[in-house]
């Protein structure tokens, strides 16, 4: 699929980052990580402005997370109640409404670039809780600035390797998430243990 999606980008340009990180944002399994490190890449050559580069890619990803903020609100319990029906669905929505409730608008800004296979699902959670849009779209337009900033460096510093940063980047992303959730769970066991409610 990412070759498919690298030809797209290179018959119609930013204005393809735009629709595919739009889609990588709401939900869509497609290598965002990659295409914005590719983008970084061609910096270097010179054929597209920094600046370009970056507000098309900062646009296409808020409007992705705009749009899965906007499903969860007007969808309301009702997208909650299609989400749940499938089990990896309701896995990642659990783990989502955990890190909202715990972290509350800061979880938008961290699951941009931090724990990001959990923003789509935050941006939905965030509707369905009815978390204001303002505080949403400032703390959305924070941590999508470092996601799309970082990426797009990581790609022109190291544009002669993107394919094996795509990889060790890919495999550090799950790793971080997998031992949040690690961490969390031991905690939450700690506690259960010494006889503190959870």
């Amino acid at each position: 699929m990412s070759t498919e999606l690298l030809e797209f980008f290179s018959v119609y340009g930013l204005s393809a980052v735009v629709v595919i990180l739009a889609l990588g944002q709401f939900g869509a399994p497609l290598p965002t990580s990659i295409l914005l490190m590719t983008v970084g890449a061609l910096l270097v050559e010179g054929d597209i402005s920094a600046s370009q580069a970056f507000l098309w890619s900062l646009g296409g990803a808020i409007l992705g997370d705009q749009l899965g903020y906007a499903a969860g609100r007007f969808g309301g319990s009702r997208l909650r109640d299609i989400v749940s029906r499938r089990p990896a669905y309701a896995e990642r929505l659990a783990k989502a409404e955990a890190l909202s409730a715990r972290w509350g608008a800061l979880g938008v800004f961290l699951t941009r670039w931090l724990f990001s296979p959990l923003g789509p699902t935050v941006n939905i959670v965030s509707g369905l809780a009815r978390l204001r849009w303002s505080v949403f779209l400032l703390w959305d337009v924070a941590g999508e600035t470092v996601w799309v900033g970082g990426y797009l460096a990581i790609g022109y510093l190291f544009s002669s390797s993107i394919s094996a940063i795509a990889d060790v980047i890919a495999n550090a992303a799950w790793l971080l998430a997998a031992a949040a959730v690690t961490l969390f769970l031991g905690w939450r066991v700690l506690k259960a243990a010494r006889g503190h409610p959870v």
